[in-house]
């Protein structure tokens, strides 16, 4: 039920949002270019970008411009964008295959070194150089200005911001449906460079990003990264999601955390610690699929057998159960 309400609330943002991009569309060239971006001037609507900033890819894809996309770096490993050509790593691109695949805009978040800025530059290829988000409130800004850099300040600007609401609405829409009977706890895990179990504090994007999953979080009083074993043994998570195999390795070989409820329920999950740092599609995904795993798989699974189950040809002795599988849902 809950995915079929989701396929209906997406239905109509889509449908509502098709007609804003309509309206935004009577910008005229005039009106839209050109625009100023960080100093940068664009005098024209780009038609193809090389993208090295994985989060700005994320959220390029988001708002509708990725189909621009004719380039990215290694660091863009999302599944859409696998047919994508890379052009080597963000810090270091091949700028020669740059120029070849035609682009005439480079978007990074680092400044390139100034050997590569000059060689795009005297090809004729602009080179943006956009900040990541620090903050969750700085994320509007971010949809707003790579709109206006890939669309104009009316049309662009407009796609952007209405991309950005759109994405909101659809995070208040999943909280809304979360169950409110009981009160659901959950963490997040990681081990950073020397080793040690962290999660995530409130001064990261990353905790403001985990706050939209709709449960409380465990860890919320957290005043540093790493974590105390001693105290973090008598939290209450009933659920714990982590970076990668060696946190889950880390958990399972303590013996003074056998007894947390998500432990010994094995309610866990591995997401990967950059994906709460990708503020477009790839947010939508990650909070969706902890949201399902927390609240909603054992009604996906219900939903799932009942659909196929009347699938199946009905006997007068005995029902046949399903033993089909139910997938995690994507966004495509």
């Amino acid at each position: 039920m809950f995915k079929r309400c989701i396929s209906i609330l997406l239905s109509i943002i889509m449908i509502a949002t098709m007609g804003m991009c309509l309206c935004a569309c009577d910008g005229s060239d005039a009106d839209n270019f050109p625009v100023t971006i960080n100093g940068i001037t664009i005098n024209e609507e780009p038609k193809n970008i090389a993208v090295l900033s994985s989060e700005h890819a994320d959220i390029i894809s988001y708002i509708g411009y990725d189909v621009k996309m004719i380039a990215k770096s290694n660091e863009c490993d999302h599944e859409y964008f696998e047919r994508v050509p890379s052009v080597g790593f963000e810090a270091t691109p091949d700028i020669e295959s740059i120029i070849a695949f035609g682009a005439d805009l480079v978007i990074t978040a680092n400044p390139l070194p100034k050997e590569s800025q000059k060689k795009l530059n005297d090809n004729n290829i602009t080179v943006v150089n956009l900040s990541v988000a620090k903050k969750f409130s700085d994320t509007k800004t971010l949809y707003q200005n790579l709109g206006m850099l890939l669309g104009g300040k009316v049309t662009g600007k407009e796609k952007g911001i209405n991309a950005y609401n759109e994405l909101l609405d659809m995070l208040k829409e999943f909280k809304v449906s979360v169950p409110k009977d009981i009160i659901t706890t959950a963490c997040y895990l990681y081990i950073d460079d020397n080793g040690k179990l962290c999660t995530f504090t409130k001064d990261s994007v990353e905790y403001s990003t985990f706050s939209y999953c709709g449960a409380k979080n465990a860890l919320a009083t957290q005043q540093t990264p790493q974590v105390d074993i001693e105290k973090f043994k008598f939290t209450t998570p009933s659920y714990i999601f982590y970076d990668n195999q060696a946190v889950l390795d880390m958990l399972n070989s303590n013996p003074d955390l056998a007894s947390l409820s998500a432990i010994k329920n094995n309610n866990l999950m591995q997401i990967s610690k950059n994906d709460f740092r990708y503020l477009g599609i790839t947010f939508y995904d990650t909070i969706y699929s902890m949201m399902d795993f927390m609240f909603f798989k054992d009604a996906t699974a219900d939903e799932a057998s009942a659909d196929v189950a009347a699938t199946q040809p009905a006997t007068s002795n005995e029902s046949q159960p399903s033993e089909q599988a139910v997938e995690n849902f994507t966004i495509e």
